[in-house]
């Protein structure tokens, strides 16, 4: 019972909008806000470019604003596990509206643990996943793993500017 409590919490902090402040945690609504699978795929090869081009071997994911995964890739030498770690990152900055590195300070916090326990245990707050906003809406995000964190947020953003989010 106090797990379905938890969860409860968790889902109605996510439908009363808490973390999700401001216009860059809002959601698309209508289709031109939408994030397309074409945007996704030349996220991602922007991605894999600059992580070549500074010799990193990483996955790179790009989620939908609710975490939903739209394209990703696990560049050659990546380690396995660094995927499931570059789309939890995504899912977290996707679903709250912030970088990676904004949500890890609160990581520990039981909030932060209810709502990853009803996202299936999936979310990865670790600094290397930026959101993706246009016209004010959190429309996805392309989060980063395989280097140090510092190295997965800097490649994210500059696949974000290189397709010009």
């Amino acid at each position: 019972m106090n797990q379905i409590k938890r969860i409860g919490r968790a889902l109605l902090f996510l439908l009363v909008g808490g973390g999700l402040a401001g216009p860059a945690g809002a959601t698309a609504q209508d289709s031109s806000a939408r994030l397309t699978l074409s945007e996704a795929q030349a996220i991602v090869e922007a991605a894999q470019r600059d992580a070549t081009s500074k010799n990193l071997r990483l996955s790179i994911a790009v989620v939908d604003g609710r975490g939903d995964l739209i394209a990703a890739t696990r560049m050659e030498d990546a380690r396995a596990t660094t995927m499931d770690t570059a789309i939890g990152k995504a899912m977290g900055s996707a679903i709250f509206g912030r970088p990676s590195a904004d949500l890890a300070a609160n990581s520990g916090s039981p909030l932060y643990q209810d709502l990853n326990e009803a996202a299936g245990g999936r979310l990865r707050f670790f600094q290397g996943a930026v959101p993706i906003v246009r016209d004010g809406f959190t429309v996805g995000a392309v989060g980063a793993s395989g280097a140090s964190s510092q190295d997965d947020e800097d490649n994210v953003k500059a696949a974000l500017t290189a397709v010009g989010l």
